[in-house]
């Protein structure tokens, strides 16, 4: 594509070079840069991506998209604009042919819940007959296909070729997550969803917003015309009620509490899972789902309002919610040939701990003591760690304090943050592998293991590098053998 042609429509301040020339690919990442390729430079918190630059015209680079004027020698054209980040999203979207504008896309946000929601939304849509696609902590499903990716919103050019991936596989509706990351940096800058979803709000990522209300805000500013069209809004929540008041874009609200468009009532518990009753706009229907716990009652009628809005019929709304075996790493369980059960899940703030740990207490948990694995990862909010340990003390009856993703931080240091709000009898086996080798042996007849934290990822970070690691594998390699 000419360059000329990619940016026709794009807010740029300053041209220095031609634009007759080809674009051929799109990076931000120094080292992943080839000939043709339009470098974004990033100012970034730790690194600023223009001091890039020179070293990438060595590598064929002929466009940089810079926030300031550059004294770089050679056939190089600087496009100059005011904010990198957002310029690449727009230009990915027209790099990959606005792929994002030929599909219906469901965005979904909030602290908790996002992935339930999402695969459950995939279920009944494709009970429905339609092609679904999802990107995700989980990864990305285009069909029945599933392909690896790194982050729960990729980053804009990634995201746009998966766009234009599904488009020429005949999707019909993209189901996505979208972070609070994303929406401060710019990844969606330039789509705009057919409905944007909310969960819940909770204490996260504080490493990265100054304050929990700049955390709030960002989630909220989501829920206007330039990013949605309409919005399913939780009723009981806190910030969904203050979303709502807003009432920047038409809302469909959902709830258990609260008045709310769509709402559950004579919710019952068995060994079979959940069940029901659903209003969904006075059409009411009896609901079942295989997991059990409040908050999947929260994730089914959330995943059935989107589906409403999008004139699913009750019947195959109920069917696509009754598919659902299973979401990998929320609370996946496992049976213990001595009559005990592990359970594995993604849980990884304050209300995530609360509401997996409070479910099983109160179930599976109830004849046996309860046994938690978990850890915290590094480089984030410090100050959620001794509170995850108060929810682990609160339910559990022994816990074994280990490693999360530690990143760059200390290990030691980590966990001397969690024992700060530890209160039940313990011990500290740093390394993941031997603290669920020790919590299963530890696991005796009706007792429940509860491994929190990771979920269905498949490393570990450690200094910059990931190392191959899966809860669940370590789980049944164990219990092979």
């Amino acid at each position: 594509m000419k360059l000329k042609e990619l940016i026709c429509d794009l807010p740029v301040n300053r041209i220095i070079g031609e634009t007759d020339v080809n674009v051929d690919y799109l990076s931000c990442q120094a080292d992943k840069v080839r000939n043709n390729t339009m470098f974004f430079c990033i100012n970034g918190t730790k690194v600023d991506g223009h001091i890039f630059a020179k070293k990438v015209m060595l590598e064929g680079v002929k466009v940089v998209v810079v926030e300031r004027v550059l004294d770089l020698k050679g056939s190089v054209t600087q496009l100059v604009v005011s904010n990198s980040r957002i310029f690449m999203a727009l230009c990915a979207k027209n790099f990959f042919k606005c792929a994002c504008d030929k599909l219906k896309i469901i965005g979904v946000t909030g602290t908790n819940g996002k992935t339930s929601t999402t695969y459950i939304l995939k279920s009944i849509l494709e009970e429905s007959g339609y092609t679904v696609g999802v990107i995700g902590t989980n990864g990305v499903w285009i069909g029945n296909k599933r392909y690896a990716t790194s982050l729960t919103t990729p980053d804009p050019i990634e995201l746009h070729e998966w766009f234009l991936k599904m488009s020429l596989s005949d999707v019909d509706y993209v189901v996505m997550e979208v972070s609070a990351h994303a929406l401060t940096l710019g990844k969606i800058e330039g789509i705009r969803f057919d409905i944007g979803v909310f969960t819940n709000f909770g204490r996260d990522h504080l490493d990265f917003f100054k304050t929990i209300s700049e955390y709030e805000k960002t989630k909220r500013n989501f829920f206007n015309k330039k990013f949605c069209k309409v919005a399913v809004i939780n009723a009981d929540d806190v910030v969904g009620q203050k979303i709502i008041k807003e009432n920047r874009i038409p809302v469909v609200t959902y709830g258990l509490d609260s008045p709310a468009d769509i709402f559950a009532i004579d919710v019952k518990v068995n060994n079979e899972g959940i069940g029901y009753t659903i209003n969904l706009c006075d059409d009411v229907m009896r609901v079942k789902y295989k997991l059990k716990g409040k908050f999947n009652v929260y994730n089914t009628i959330c995943a059935s309002s989107a589906a409403r809005i999008l004139g699913i019929n009750s019947e195959k709304i109920a069917q696509g919610i009754m598919r659902v075996k299973g979401i990998e790493g929320r609370a996946e369980t496992y049976e213990l040939k001595n009559g005990g059960r592990v359970v594995v899940d993604f849980a990884h703030t304050p209300e995530g701990f609360a509401n997996i740990l409070n479910y099983l207490r109160t179930t599976l948990a109830e004849n046996g003591k309860m046994i938690c694995v978990f850890g915290c990862g590094g480089d984030r909010d410090k100050f959620k760690r001794p509170l995850m340990s108060k929810e682990v003390s609160k339910y559990c009856d022994f816990a074994i304090i280990t490693n999360d993703n530690p990143r760059y931080e200390n290990p030691k240091k980590i966990i001397a943050d969690i024992l700060d709000g530890i209160s039940i009898e313990h011990d500290v086996v740093e390394d993941r592998y031997g603290a669920i080798l020790q919590a299963v042996n530890m696991t005796k007849e009706s007792d429940t293991l509860v491994i929190l934290g990771k979920g269905a990822e498949n490393y570990q970070e450690m200094n910059g590098r990931y190392y191959p690691f899966n809860d669940v594998e370590v789980l049944k390699k164990y219990l092979k053998q």
